[in-house]
């Protein structure tokens, strides 16, 4: 009785914090009723959950989140909602979905309600409405824009990352009266997500328990989908530019002029400066170098390491030590400089996209 008592009265609170909250409160219209408790630890109701999503609107990789236009199908069974077809004159009757939790209240029992787990907006329903069998069985359908928040992003193989994306539905009551069971053949990816820096893929349906609203144990329904980069655009974009500056660096040691060497490699300098600001602005502050940042701060200390080296060789020159001056640089010409570079690619191939 304890627990019943406690629960009805997170429940309660719940329903009277969303009337308080005016117009927010449309964002889950299965939410209007919450005053009894549906099914039992005996028989708990059981809901199947199906999520399409048609549309990706945005991915905020500084942000962390996305937006998408998703259809949510809910189906369930009710005996207390069955109805005399002969009575009514149909097999179905059709609700409003509000329309549906009124008359669930008016005969004592209640929809099952949901939250969207990691919601991170308003979530607008462009369509919604529900079906009701003669037997009691339920169809619940929306369609419905909002912003979620994908918290398990890591960027440290950037730009060769993949990434996982959720949407998750959760119970608002605990499992022991209510259970999920994933809708398969209504569940995975549109055909035209709209979506043109990602290539999304691999949609799968999750099911788990998730401490919900109640403070108890509630069952989950996710898709979960992976996403990875268009390779092409960081291909031309940043690679090549940056194996240009290489070859550039690299093309200064013919020059016979060690001042030149050092006006040119100090532009480069610049170049790369510029490059760290425009991809830093594309992610947010990690605490973390990704693969691009390794490369590039190397590159960056390689060529800070070039101008230094140029001013010693000029300095061996003026003092008269230009013979040394010549070794060092064809030295560096035939071993130092390429072989630093593919050391620098390799270590960074191996401990930021081999190593797991």
């Amino acid at each position: 009785m304890t627990l019943f008592r406690a629960l009805t009265l997170t429940f309660l609170t719940a329903a009277m914090m969303a009337a308080s909250l005016g117009p927010v409160r449309a964002q889950n219209i299965l939410d209007n009723r919450l005053d009894a408790l549906v099914g039992t630890p005996e028989n708990p109701l059981d809901v199947g959950i199906g999520i399409k999503i048609d549309q990706i609107t945005s991915v905020d990789q500084k942000a962390e989140n996305y937006g998408a236009v998703v259809v949510l199908r809910v189906e369930w069974t009710d005996p207390a909602l069955a109805f005399d077809p002969q009575e009514v004159g149909r097999d179905i009757r059709v609700f409003n979905p509000p329309a549906l939790a009124d008359h669930a209240a008016e005969i004592g029992t209640v929809v099952p309600a949901f939250v969207i787990h990691n919601q991170q907006s308003n979530r607008w329903i462009h369509e919604s409405a529900a079906s009701l069998r003669y037997d009691g069985r339920v169809l619940y359908v929306e369609k419905s824009s909002l912003t979620l928040q994908a918290p398990h992003f890591d960027f440290r193989k950037y730009p060769f990352d993949t990434q996982e994306f959720y949407f998750e539905v959760v119970s608002i009551f605990p499992s022991q009266y209510v259970s999920y069971y994933p809708l398969e053949e209504f569940s995975g990816l549109g055909d035209l997500l709209g979506e043109e820096e990602w290539i999304l893929e691999n949609a799968r349906i999750e099911t788990s328990q998730v401490t919900g609203l109640s403070g108890q144990n509630s069952d989950q329904v996710a898709l979960v989908f992976e996403g990875h980069r268009h390779l092409t655009y960081y291909v031309i974009r940043v690679f090549l530019p940056m194996l240009v500056l290489i070859t550039v660096g690299w093309a200064l040691f013919f020059l016979d002029e060690y001042r030149r060497r050092i006006e040119i490699a100090g532009g480069n300098l610049l170049v790369f400066v510029a490059f760290n600001w425009a991809i830093s602005a594309d992610l947010p502050k990690l605490g973390y170098l990704t693969f691009l940042d390794f490369v590039l701060q190397c590159m960056f200390l390689m060529t800070g390491a070039l101008i230094v080296f140029n001013v010693a060789l000029r300095r061996l020159k003026i003092s008269g030590r230009e013979t040394g001056a010549r070794k060092l640089d064809n030295y560096a010409i035939k071993w130092i400089y390429p072989l630093g570079y593919a050391a620098i690619v390799g270590y960074a191939v191996f401990a930021y996209l081999l190593v797991p």
